[in-house]
C-alpha cells in the first residue's frame, strides 16, 4: 500500500460538519440519600467561537442517561434514568429519590434516532461505551457523532459534562490526490470501552468502515471522533492503523500508520495527508493561537499525577505514576537548601504494623494538642523519629521495605518519608471531606479538616479504581505520622502517635493520640523541588 506523509493542525473552527470542542467544570453543592434530589445537567454543545446554538442534526434527538452506582462503582437495579435534550438548550435536569448506598452517578449523553435505543454508541454499561458496530458507518463524517461524559459524586446537585474524544479531520493536502473525489474508511482501529466512571479506555475496536464519502471541495475527507482514555498513549499506537480507499475514475489505498495520529482529549486535529515513498513518514504536529502545547512546561497543580522520574502531568500512567500531588508549598518554603514546589502522596500504603511492643518504650515529651496537627509540612519530623527509633523499628522497616519497591528517580524529588500531622490532616481532608463523609475527632481534639478538592479527589479515583481503597481492608485504619507526643491531659509521660483516622466503613475522618501497640499504616509522602 502506499505509504502516506501527514500534517497535523489543531483547529477550533467547525470542519467537514462537525462541533468544535469545549470542557467545563463544576463543584457543586452537597445532599442526601433517601430524599428528592434533582440533578442539573449541563452539555457544552454550543460553538466556543459564535456561542450559538447548532440544530440537533436532522433525524436525530440528544439524550443524556444517568446511571446511579454505589460504593463499588456497580450500576444500582432501576436507577437509570433518560431525559431528552431539547433543542436549543444546553442543560437537562433530573429528579430522583437518591436509594440506600447511592454513592455517585455516571452520565452519558449522544444523539440518538429514539431515545430508548443505543444508535451510534452502545450505552448497555457505561463503564464499557462502545462503537455500534451495527451503525459504524454513521460515526464518519457525521456531527451526530459527538457525545458528552461526567461522574458525579452522590450529594451534589450539578455537573458539567464534557468530550471524551478527539476529533480527527482528513484533509488533501497534495495534488495527486485531486482527481479522487470519493473516500472510504475501509479500517480503522480506535480506542473503545470508554469507562465514564474513571475516564479510561479498555480495548481497540476492530472493523470500523464508514461508507463511501463525498470528498469535499476543499478537500476535506472525513471526520471522526476518537475516544481517548487518561490511560491513553500520545498517539493510536503501531499496529492500530486507518485504511482508505480513495475512488472516482481510479481507485487507490492509503494507509495512515497509528503512530502518526495524536490522541489528545478536547483537542481538534486536523490530518493534512500528501503521498510520500519509502520508508519514512514524517508528522508535524501545531497548534496555532488560542490552542494549548499539552507539551509546554506548565507550574506543577493540585491534581496532577506525578511520575517516578519527577515529571508530572494530568493523565495517570499506571506504569509511571507513583503519587498523586495534593498540596502546594508556600511560597519560599525550603527543604536541604532546595524550593519546595509541591507535596504528592503515594497510591499504597506500606504494611500495616504496631509502633513497638509497649506503649513506654518511646517517651513523648509533649501533649498532642490540635497544635500539633497544624505544624510545618516536610521530612524533618520523619528523620527525627528514625533517630530516635533506630533502624530496626517496625515503622522504620516497614517504610524501607515499601521504598525499595517504589523507587523514584527524578533530581527534583526527596526521599519517600512519612507525614507529618499536618501534611496526613491536609491529604486525608481533601480526598474524603465531602459528601456523606464527616468528621470524628477523638481524644477531646477538634482538628478541622480542609475541604474535599475535586482535582485531588477525581486523580485518586482515577488511580486507585472503583474497587481501591486507601485503608487496609476498606474499614477503619490509624494512619502514623511522625510526631510522637503524650495523649493530652494523661498523667506521667506516655508514648502516642498524633494519628488520623480513616473508616471507610463508616465514612468518618478524624484525629486522636494512638498507643505503640495499635497497628498503624503510613502513607508515603514526597516533596517536589522547584
Amino acid at each position: 500500500m502506499k505509504k502516506s506523509l501527514v500534517h497535523l493542525l489543531g483547529f477550533t473552527a467547525i470542519l467537514c460538519g462537525a462541533t468544535s470542542c469545549s470542557e467545563q467544570v463544576d463543584e457543586p453543592a452537597a445532599g442526601a440519600n433517601g430524599a428528592l434530589t434533582s440533578v442539573s445537567v449541563s452539555i457544552p454543545v454550543a460553538d466556543p467561537v459564535s456561542r450559538a446554538m447548532p440544530e440537533i442534526p436532522e433525524g436525530y434527538k440528544l439524550r443524556c442517561i444517568m446511571q446511579l452506582v454505589d460504593a463499588t462503582g456497580a450500576p444500582m437495579a432501576d436507577a437509570r434514568y433518560t431525559e431528552e435534550v431539547k433543542p436549543g438548550s444546553e442543560s437537562v435536569e433530573f429528579s430522583f429519590i437518591a436509594p440506600e448506598g447511592y454513592q455517585g452517578a455516571m452520565f452519558w449523553a449522544d444523539y440518538v434516532k429514539a431515545l430508548d435505543a443505543d444508535y451510534i454508541y452502545t450505552t448497555t454499561d457505561l463503564k464499557a461505551v462502545d462503537y455500534n458496530t451495527a451503525n459504524a458507518a454513521e460515526a464518519f463524517n457525521n456531527p451526530a457523532a459527538d457525545a458528552f461524559y461526567g461522574y458525579m459524586l452522590a450529594g451534589n446537585k450539578s455537573i458539567a459534562l464534557t468530550r471524551p474524544f478527539t476529533r480527527l479531520t482528513f484533509k488533501n493536502a497534495d495534488a495527486a490526490y485531486d482527481s479522487y473525489t470519493t473516500v472510504k474508511v475501509t479500517d480503522m482501529a480506535a480506542p473503545a470501552g470508554f469507562n465514564v466512571i474513571n475516564g479510561n479506555t479498555a480495548s481497540y475496536a476492530t472493523g470500523l468502515a464508514s461508507s463511501e464519502l463525498p470528498i469535499g471541495e476543499d478537500g476535506c475527507w472525513f471526520s471522526a471522533y476518537l475516544f481517548v482514555g487518561n490511560n491513553s498513549g500520545a498517539n493510536l499506537g503501531a499496529g492500530h492503523d486507518i485504511a482508505l480507499t480513495l475512488g472516482g475514475a481510479q481507485t487507490t489505498s492509503v494507509t495512515i500508520g497509528g503512530a502518526q495520529i495524536p490522541l489528545t482529549r478536547n483537542y481538534d486535529l486536523t490530518a493534512l495527508v500528501s503521498a510520500t515513498s519509502g520508508d519514512v513518514t514524517d508528522v508535524t504536529v501545531t497548534f496555532p493561537g488560542g490552542m494549548v502545547d499539552p507539551d509546554a512546561p506548565r507550574d506543577i497543580k493540585v491534581g496532577d499525577f506525578l511520575n517516578a522520574d519527577g515529571k508530572y502531568s494530568e493523565t495517570f500512567d499506571p506504569a509511571k505514576t507513583v503519587a498523586i500531588v495534593y498540596a502546594l508549598a508556600a511560597p519560599n518554603t525550603t527543604e536541604n537548601g532546595k524550593e519546595v514546589a509541591a507535596y504528592a502522596f503515594a497510591l499504597s500504603n506500606a504494611a500495616r504494623l504496631k509502633v513497638s511492643d509497649a506503649n513506654t518504650d518511646f517517651a513523648g515529651t509533649v501533649a498532642i494538642t490540635n497544635e500539633t496537627y497544624t505544624g510545618a509540612a516536610g521530612p524533618a519530623d520523619w528523620d527525627a523519629f528514625k533517630a530516635v527509633a533506630g533502624a530496626d523499628n517496625n515503622m522504620v522497616k516497614s517504610l524501607a521495605d515499601w521504598v525499595a519497591e517504589h523507587p523514584v528517580t527524578g533530581s527534583n524529588l526527596s526521599a519517600w518519608y512519612a507525614p507529618t500531622p499536618s501534611q496526613m490532616v491536609t491529604l486525608v481532608g481533601r480526598i474524603f471531606n465531602g459528601g456523606e463523609w464527616t468528621i470524628k475527632n477523638g481524644s477531646k481534639l477538634t482538628v478541622e479538616f480542609p475541604a474535599r478538592d475535586k482535582a485531588v479527589y477525581d486523580s485518586y479515583l482515577i488511580s486507585i479504581g472503583a474497587d481501591g481503597y486507601f485503608t487496609h481492608n476498606n474499614s477503619v485504619a490509624n494512619f502514623f505520622t511522625s510526631v510522637l507526643g503524650m495523649a493530652e491531659g494523661a498523667s506521667g509521660v506516655e508514648g502516642k502517635i498524633a494519628a488520623v483516622q480513616v473508616s471507610e466503613k463508616d465514612k468518618t475522618i478524624g484525629v486522636l493520640a494512638s498507643g505503640l501497640t495499635g497497628a498503624t499504616i503510613i502513607r508515603p509522602v514526597i516533596s517536589i523541588y522547584k
